[in-house]
Order: C-alpha cells, then sequence, then structure tokens
C-alpha cells in the first residue's frame, strides 16, 4: 500500500546515499552516520535535537568549540527561519574545520539530507496511519509523557545556553549521592 511505497521511495533515498558514504569512510561518513542517527532518534521539535546535539559536537566530537556552538545558537534565536538550521551551521562548521571549504559545503549538504530526509519517511509511511494511531488511548498517554519530556529537554537546553552565555567558565556539579 501507500506505506510501504513510502518507506521503499525516502528509505531509499536516505539510506542508499547514507550506505554509499558509510562504504567510502571517512569524515563525511561520521557527519552521515551522525545526523541520521539525530534525525531518527529524536522527535519534539529542535529543541530537543539541539540539547542532545551541543553536547555531543563540543563534548564528545569536538567538531565545533563551545563558543561556536553558542553563536549557531544565537544565530538560530535571532534569525528567521526554522531553528532545526542549526545542524546545517553545525555541519558547515565541523566540514570547514575538518578540510576546509570544499569540505564544509560537503558536509552540510550531507548534514541537510539526513537531517531532513527521514521526516519524509516518516510523513509519506505513517501518515496513512496516523488517525488510527492517535485515537488509542495508550499511545495518548504515551504522547503526553513524550511532550512533558520535551519541555524537560527545552528547560534543559535553555539553562545550558545562559549557563555558558552568561559565565566564562563552568563545571560540573554532582549534587546528592
Amino acid at each position: 500500500g501507500a506505506s510501504g511505497r513510502g518507506l521503499a521511495v525516502w528509505g531509499g533515498l536516505g539510506g542508499l546515499p547514507l550506505a554509499g558514504l558509510v562504504l567510502a569512510g571517512g569524515f563525511l561518513a561520521d557527519v552521515a552516520l551522525y545526523f541520521s542517527r539525530l534525525a531518527l532518534l529524536t522527535f519534539g521539535g529542535a529543541y530537543a535535537v539541539l540539547a542532545w546535539m551541543a553536547q555531543d559536537v563540543v563534548a564528545e566530537k569536538h567538531w565545533l568549540s563551545l563558543p561556536q556552538m553558542i553563536d549557531g545558537l544565537g544565530l538560530a534565536e535571532t534569525t528567521p527561519g526554522q531553528l532545526i538550521l542549526v545542524t546545517e551551521f553545525v555541519g558547515f562548521v565541523a566540514g570547514h574545520g575538518a578540510g576546509g571549504w570544499g569540505m564544509a559545503v560537503a558536509a552540510a549538504a550531507v548534514t541537510l539530507w539526513m537531517t531532513f530526509l527521514p521526516s519524509f519517511l516518516f510523513i509519506f509511511t505513517g501518515a496513512p496511519w496516523i488517525a488510527r494511531l492517535t485515537a488509542l488511548p495508550r499511545l495518548s498517554g504515551a504522547l503526553s509523557g513524550i511532550t512533558a519530556a520535551v519541555v524537560g529537554v527545552i528547560a534543559h537546553l535553555s539553562l545550558w545556553f545562559a549557563l555558558h552565555v552568561l559565565f566564562a567558565r563552568t563545571h560540573e556539579v554532582t549534587p546528592g549521592p
């Protein structure tokens, strides 16, 4: 049916380039894997994605410095457009650091493709089922819980952003046992 066709088309459009990049290896494969995983495993809007991404690209992957990430978040908040485009900023800056302007443009293109393509996969594969699924009481309860978790994630990102903008140095404090 429509779901199967959507899965085949959009899964192929995302899966084939991802597989090709992974087989080729290198920095673009890392970018493709990271942003496809980010797109597939996060939901709740851009704030949910940005909280995870901000920590990963600065502290774990070292693709961006803390000031660069704060600049990207600040730029996204102060300009019109979709907040999720911070991923594009991250891909571009990380690519530039990994290999100059050419790699920056390539990493930005891979980031854009891997960030947005899964949403089309979900829409065209799941659309025929949405009305039926949202009518289920258990699913409705789960979605309410997810909404509450997303509010917590947004609060975390706001606090993280504020701390790093207001204070030159921060350090981790572990309260309690």
